[in-house]
């Protein structure tokens, strides 16, 4: 199924009800005049489920080779963030960039148990944490779908509207979306070329991602990684508990112990040939780092490392 709308930036993403950076949102006339965000929906053909993507237009022609372009898992919430963060006059080169995101039929921000079920492995019952609400059940297991869909539906849909330089994808995830980033170049490393992993959850189902890690890492010892690959990898300082009673906290506590990216970044710190960095927002919480991150994935994918 293909449902396509073309609409002005903010008139498509005013229901969202983002909490953006504290930076002042484009005004819907500013933006008139420079990007433009087509919104379709496309079904999955491996599970037949339905996302919505949005396609943000730079107002400018195309580079050479083509328009680089960032792909933001969590389209509903980080497009906006994005747009934020490129401003309604922005300089050279970040006008060039098209923004993707990747999200789901609805009004909020985020679809949370559709989210966890696309971009997590099967996880054993004892390793899944207590849901928000207390009763949702959280299913798992999606991401190599997920992934499929990504490949085979997303990218050829945004190459079809618009000429993109290959060779200068970005994919950008935060959370779970920071954990699925860092599985695609574990596993499919050629998909994109620059990845940027937002306080990724090493914790998820026992620290599974850490096996990935280690056959890449094995891999990379004699292949490398292609040219051109970087990744950065952002983490935040202040821990912001959600109320749970006592029992379910203990649990969670117990789950998200371990690894976290500053040392996975450490790891990675060895492999030939991959553009390396990493950040600590040190005063910032797992959700208030988002539109900061977001911002730091357009510089790192114009080259720039964060500050």
């Amino acid at each position: 199924m293909l449902r396509f709308a073309t609409t002005m930036l903010l008139v498509a993403l005013s229901g969202f009800g983002v909490q953006a950076a504290q930076a002042e949102t484009p005004t819907a006339e500013a933006l008139k005049e420079v990007r433009k965000v087509e919104t379709f929906d496309l079904r999955a053909d491996r599970t037949g489920l339905d996302y919505r993507v949005f396609l943000v237009r730079p107002a400018e022609p195309p580079p050479p080779g083509g328009y680089p372009v960032i792909y933001l898992l969590d389209g509903n919430a980080t497009v906006p963030m994005m747009e934020t963060a490129i401003g309604p006059n922005p300089p050279e080169p970040h006008s060039s960039a098209v923004i993707v995101g990747i999200g789901y039929p609805t009004d909020g921000p985020f679809d949370i148990l559709r989210r966890y079920h696309d971009l997590t492995p099967a996880t054993p019952p004892e390793l899944i944490p207590p849901s928000r609400d207390g009763t949702s059940v959280i299913e798992t297991g999606g991401r190599d779908d997920f992934l499929a869909f990504l490949e085979t539906q997303v990218i050829p849909a945004v190459e079809a509207r618009l000429p993109i330089d290959r060779q200068r994808r970005t994919l950008f995830g935060h959370s779970l979306g920071g954990l699925f980033s860092l599985y695609v170049l574990y596993t499919r490393g050629e998909l994109f070329q620059t990845y940027v992993a937002a306080d990724p959850a090493i914790w998820w189902s026992g620290q599974a991602i850490l096996n990935e890690q280690a056959a890449f890492l094995e891999r990379s010892k004699s292949e490398g990684v292609p040219p051109g690959t970087a990744l950065l990898i952002e983490t935040s300082g202040k821990l912001v508990e959600r109320p749970l009673p006592p029992a379910d906290a203990e649990r969670l506590k117990r789950l998200r112990s371990g690894q976290t990216g500053r040392e996975v970044a450490a790891t990675l710190a060895t492999v030939p040939g991959l553009r390396l960095a990493f950040h600590d927002f040190v005063e910032e919480s797992h959700g208030s780092m988002l539109p900061l991150a977001v911002a730091d994935a357009l510089r790192f994918a114009f080259g720039r490392n964060p500050d």
